[in-house]
């Protein structure tokens, strides 16, 4: 009959959501190859919604180290009930950035990686020149993105 990969579509948020949970957790890709036996890249290609198609017992060694049911890694209903951080709805959900502009999964994880630096900055402290230099970076960085 062939490959049917294409036919087992999951949400595209599952990737970012992987990511964000392995993230928030500390976790490399190989720590979560070493708890779950599925390769870094394979994790890799999930997360970056380069392979849509994950088989039922992949996720169920995903979810338990990762912290969730496998439900919660695969339906946005569950997910969708319980409290999100804001860098976890920047980078599970679809909007446009500007002018209509859908927001890509580098310009999701920039814009992560800007409101992180923001939140974690000391722009009153003895490092705000510094900080405030890393968060202009951070800016130009996802500028780049959106323009490209």
């Amino acid at each position: 009959m062939g490959n049917d990969h294409g036919k087992r579509e999951i949400p595209d948020s599952v990737g970012a959501r992987i990511r964000y949970l392995r993230k928030q957790l500390n976790l490399s890709l190989k720590d979560l190859e070493r708890m779950t036996g599925v390769s870094p890249s394979y994790i890799n290609r999930l997360e970056k919604n380069h392979r849509k198609a994950p088989s039922v017992p992949i996720i169920y060694k995903l979810a338990p180290a990762l912290g969730v049911s496998p439900q919660e890694l695969m339906e946005m209903s569950e997910e969708e009930q319980r409290e999100k951080d804001v860098i976890e709805l920047v980078l599970t959900h679809h909007y446009t950035i500007c002018n209509g502009i859908p927001a890509t999964q580098p310009m999701k994880d920039g814009l992560a990686e800007l409101l992180q630096t923001v939140m974690s900055s000391d722009l009153d402290g003895a490092n705000k020149v510094r900080d405030s230099i890393v968060i202009i970076e951070k800016v130009r960085e996802l500028l780049r993105l959106i323009r490209e």
